[in-house]
């Protein structure tokens, strides 16, 4: 294991990159609002980007919106439809409600199309890099699906950076107490963000949750139900596809394919990681 490196040294690297566009990737989660702070503060020329799923908790959009006005940082929010033509709403209408198989699938629908839209738009040269923070950071899942040994990865043009990486869960909490950054109410109700709501791992009971927290994020989920049944298929955002409807591929760890993962779906990773089910 490397050993541990401050945020300014790591920052340091990736900038003798001379990246063309500097993001802080912000979900509305604890651990990435405090990395959108950090960045914001401490890189000049920074911008938040906030990947807008179509399916996630509306509050925690309005949470993110509402802080970088609050702060006046520059927020580019990328829609996924923007690339692709099809939001959520109709890809479950036409495939159905995805198991633990199609999160893959889902994943680069609603979230890596927007990361290529914004890389696309914020280039100038072919050979340009474009920095996107992120605030992963180190513990023993993530340890095991291969972060551990790289803060800076590449994935073409994008390159990916976990500036507060060494830090644990509580200098995030302490550093949001610290400097006054208000929490996003979703994530202190359910511990997440709740920006993007695919149902891959959508366990029984997990729609009240977000009820709790977004009243008419859980009724827009119960409409959408009624119109995926319609259109012909069988089972419920908390339900699963039916033995042999969707094939179940094992977690993709960044060590054996030297990328990084879904970093925008690391909690994801995790969950499926710990519990031992293929994502």
């Amino acid at each position: 294991m490397n050993a541990a490196r401050a945020p300014e040294d790591i920052i340091a690297e990736a900038m003798s990159h001379r990246p063309v566009a500097i993001y802080a990737a912000m979900s509305g989660g604890d651990t990435s609002l405090a990395t959108a702070h950090w960045m914001m503060t401490n890189v000049p020329g920074c911008r938040v980007f906030h990947a807008n799923t179509g399916i996630g908790i509306e509050a925690t959009r309005e949470f993110v919106r509402r802080t970088c006005a609050k702060y006046g940082w520059p927020l580019d929010e990328i829609r996924a439809k923007e690339d692709c033509g099809q939001d959520y709403r109709e890809m479950v209408l036409q495939y159905s409600f995805p198991g633990p198989g199609h999160h893959r699938k889902m994943y680069s629908r609603l979230k890596e199309r927007p990361v290529r839209l914004l890389v696309k738009r914020a280039k100038q040269k072919r050979a340009d890099k474009v920095l996107i923070a992120t605030g992963i950071y180190h513990d023993e899942s993530m340890v095991r699906m291969g972060y551990g040994e790289r803060n800076i990865n590449f994935v073409g043009s994008q390159m990916w950076v976990n500036p507060l990486y060494w830090w644990s869960k509580t200098q995030f909490m302490d550093y949001l107490r610290a400097h006054g950054v208000a929490r996003n109410p979703v994530a202190e109700t359910l511990g997440m963000s709740g920006e993007c709501l695919c149902g891959a791992y959508a366990h029984r009971g997990e729609k009240a949750l977000v009820r709790l927290a977004c009243p008419r994020t859980a009724d827009y989920l119960e409409s959408l139900e009624g119109e995926v049944r319609a259109a012909g298929h069988e089972w419920g955002w908390e339900g699963k596809p039916p033995a042999g409807g969707a094939r179940v591929a094992r977690v993709v760890s960044p060590s054996n394919t030297d990328r990084p993962g879904m970093p925008f779906c690391r909690g994801c990773e995790k969950t499926a990681e710990n519990a031992g089910v293929a994502a």
